[in-house]
Formats: C-alpha cells, sequence, structure tokens
C-alpha cells in the first residue's frame, strides 16, 4: 500500500498516461479518452465523466505507478463542487449527522430485540477494550446475536459514525468534525484496544482519519483475522463443514491493506469448508457493491445512479454461478439487499460472513435482510423520491 494514498494528488509526477481511467474497473476508458479525461479533472473542468462516474472505490491509486493519488483529485473535485453548490435535498436523506436519515428511519422500525441492542451499545462509560459496531452494524444489530462476541463490550451509535460516506463523496470540513468528536470520545472513555467488523471502519480509523486531525492511541484490530486466530487456537470450535460455493462482494477499503488482507475472507470462508468463486472484477480491481453510485456530487444519491450500481454488482455475482454472494461489510450486505428488492430478477442469496461462521459452530443466524432491505427502501421511497424536483441546496451540517 502506498502509505500516503489518501494524501494530496501529486501532479508533479503524474505523466497524464490516464491508466488510472483506462484500468478503472468502472469506467474502463480508452486510452485516448482517458488521456484526455486526465487533463479534463487537472484543468478542473466540470463537464468530466469521471467526476459523475467515479465511484471513490480508490482503484485508480493501486494502478498509478507513480503513487499520484487520482482518486483524491477526484474527491477535490467533488469537495469543490459542493462548497460551491452545496447538496440538494435528496441528500440529506444520506448524511450521517442529519436527523432524520435512511438509518434512524430502519432504527425506528425494527424489532424490539434489535432496539434493546442498540440501546444497550449507546454507553460511553469507561473500558478499555471494545467492538466498535459502526454505522453498518448498528444498521444490522442482529449479526451479533451470537456466541461469537460472548463476553465482549460492544460500544457505538449512530453519532459515532467514522465519516466513511463524509469521505467518499469529498465532504472533508464533516470529516474534520468527525475525526475530533471521535477522539474526544474516545480519550474520555478510555479505551486500549478497538476490534472492529467493518472494513470501512478500520480504514478510516487507521488510514484516513488522523490525517483529518484525529488522535487515537489504541490498538485496532478487523473482526476477521481476530476469527481466524480463534479458529486457527481452537478457542473457537467448527462443528460442520459448509459444503457450498460462494463468491465475494469486495469492501472498497479492503485493497487498502494489501494482498494478505484481501485473502482472509478467502482463507476464513475455506476454513469453513466453503469453496470462493471468484467474480470477474475481485480484489483490488473490484466493483462497488453500489452505494457508490451516490458519491459523485453529480449524482448525490440519485435512486437510479445508486440501484443501476448495484444491479451491476449483482450481475457479476450472479455470473459467477454460486450458491451465493458473501459479503464481510454489513453496507455491502444491506446495499445488495435493497439491490435485489427492487431488482428481483438480479435475485441473489446473500450472506455476510459472521453468519456462515456462526452456521459452522453450530449456531443459527439471525437471518434479517429482507425485513432491513424492505425498511431501507421504503425510507428513501417515502422521504426521498418526494424531494426529487426539489431545487433547494444544503450543506451537510452536524444535525447533532
Amino acid at each position: 500500500m502506498n502509505p500516503d494514498m489518501f494524501e494530496e494528488y501529486h501532479q508533479e509526477l503524474c505523466e497524464k498516461c490516464g491508466e488510472c481511467l483506462h484500468e478503472c474497473p468502472v469506467m474502463q476508458l480508452p486510452p485516448e479518452k482517458a488521456k484526455a479525461e486526465m487533463r479534463n479533472l487537472i484543468a478542473g473542468r466540470k463537464n468530466s465523466i469521471v467526476l459523475k462516474k467515479c465511484t471513490s472505490c480508490m482503484s485508480c491509486n493501486f494502478v498509478c505507478k507513480k503513487g499520484c493519488n487520482p482518486a483524491m483529485l477526484i474527491l477535490k473535485r467533488w469537495h469543490e463542487a459542493y462548497e460551491e453548490e452545496g447538496m440538494p435535498d435528496r441528500a440529506l436523506w444520506f448524511t450521517p449527522h442529519m436527523r432524520p436519515n435512511f438509518r434512524t428511519y430502519a432504527l425506528e422500525r425494527m424489532p424490539e430485540d434489535e432496539k434493546a441492542l442498540i440501546k444497550k451499545w449507546d454507553d460511553a462509560s469507561p473500558c478499555e477494550e471494545i467492538i466498535y459496531p459502526g454505522c453498518n452494524v448498528i444498521t444490522t444489530p442482529y449479526l451479533m446475536m451470537s456466541s461469537l462476541f460472548e463476553g465482549k463490550s460492544i460500544r457505538g451509535s449512530l453519532d459515532l459514525c467514522c465519516g466513511e460516506m463524509y469521505f467518499r463523496s469529498g465532504h472533508f470540513d464533516e470529516l474534520r468534525k468527525t475525526a475530533a468528536r471521535l477522539t474526544e470520545h474516545y480519550r474520555k472513555m478510555g479505551i486500549k484496544k478497538m476490534l472492529i467488523p467493518c472494513t470501512a471502519g478500520r480504514n478510516l480509523f487507521t488510514n484516513i482519519l488522523p490525517k483529518y486531525g484525529a488522535m487515537f492511541d489504541f490498538e485496532i484490530e478487523h473482526v476477521i483475522p481476530w476469527l481466524i486466530n480463534r479458529i486457527e487456537k481452537g478457542d473457537l470450535k467448527l462443528k460442520k463443514s459448509l459444503n457450498m460455493t460462494v463468491t465475494i462482494q469486495e469492501s472498497c477499503h479492503a485493497k487498502c491493506f494489501g494482498d494478505e488482507y484481501i485473502d482472509m475472507p478467502r482463507k476464513l470462508l475455506n476454513m469453513l469448508g466453503i469453496k470462493v468463486i471468484e467474480e470477474e472484477q475481485h480484489g483490488k480491481m473490484m466493483r462497488c457493491c453500489g452505494i457508490g453510485g451516490g458519491f459523485s456530487h453529480a449524482s448525490n444519491y440519485h435512486p437510479f445512479n445508486v440501484v443501476m450500481a448495484t444491479g451491476r454488482a449483482l450481475t457479476l455475482a450472479r455470473n459467477a454461478k454460486a450458491d451465493a454472494v458473501v459479503t464481510y461489510c454489513a453496507g455491502c450486505m444491506q446495499q445488495l439487499g435493497v439491490g435485489r428488492l427492487m431488482l428481483p430478477f438480479l435475485w441473489t442469496e446473500i450472506y455476510h460472513i459472521l453468519e456462515l461462521v456462526q452456521i459452522a459452530i453450530g449456531e443459527i443466524p439471525e437471518r434479517r435482510l429482507n425485513n432491513r432491505a424492505f425498511l431501507l427502501a421504503s425510507g428513501v421511497i417515502l422521504n426521498q423520491m418526494p424531494k426529487m424536483l426539489s431545487t433547494k441546496r444544503h450543506r451537510a451540517g452536524s444535525g447533532i
């Protein structure tokens, strides 16, 4: 990994070869068109198709052999457009700290046992070791209803969002506020170790928030290597081998930790007796689950863009001809769940990797994705769609 890939775009190193846009898993522009679009980005031209189609998956940073960080140039252009124009009414529904939003809508309507968990997790009292659920797990708390996490203290709330959506849409001022908020919160809590089930959260806490002012002095570990280690040591007993094939919906953030990290979900699945069939676009050149279709300033979470991007992800999964698609990001799981609800002809069986581990240790996991996808989709239809024609513009604001 380029250690400063989340810092400024290095124009002085850029040869304007366009390879980053040519090999982009979303755009795949012809070489000459890619070169022209790179020149458009550098010149700040607003009509660049890259600024409209990019899903901020960051694959371009890995294509660039000079370490120029082209993804950060795109985010900078989105930031400039946002500063100049604000965002439309519909985008407020997806802004993390605004109330209400798509997550608060789901939380208010989920089953009582999940509401009780969320209430329990909202605890700021001192604690040295915590599991940080992040917004995506808070929206699907049933994933944590397992003996896998027995004895662990899960702490978090929507107010403690890591700011991933701010980063990937170029809302840098809100990201700085998030960095300050989280620094102060965890300083007061006095934590020494954070276990994270969300790859996006791990990347934000490890690589991104510190560049926007956060100061964390605690250890951060992801759940997947933690589970692998427990199985290898014999602390976690597997009771059955799962005879199935799966393909994997990659997290956009996994590539930021290198090939070894990308291989970890595959290693865990193999330990469970599962065969992985790779999608055509996977690893560092993976395609976003679909939520990235809403991140560009031109999209601002336009439902059509998000659904179509999710449809392309589901198509890749179906083309792999596996028994199911597996995610290791609860956000990806939710997005694919909404996508198959909106595009039933692309219906695909979806598992979170934690659900498969639960089955392998003899548990019966709660399978509530259909319910959650319905809540998330209905929230958008009822609250976002009526605002599609609104011409009002806004800044994000904290909303707290």
